[in-house]
């Protein structure tokens, strides 16, 4: 393998190694595309709905997804 294309090939193996954090299970974009959907599917609910289901530590169970989609 010639020096000039080792060179660019190490920085790509560098690069493609952090690429889990990124893309993979739980990683930034999967996240980021998570909470896209969530906002795209959202139901509107009244304020005094949202307070109920989801309020305090109730914003990420089952109920509250079903009820106000979030």
């Amino acid at each position: 393998m010639r020096w000039c294309h080792a060179g660019p090939g190490v920085l790509l193996l560098m690069l493609q190694t952090g690429c889990p954090s990124g893309f993979g299970k739980d990683g930034r974009i999967d996240r980021a595309v998570h909470q896209d959907m969530l906002e795209i599917t959202r139901k509107h609910c009244t304020p005094e709905d949202y307070d109920r289901f989801c309020g305090g530590t109730k914003k990420y169970t089952e109920e509250c997804r079903q009820k106000c989609g979030g």
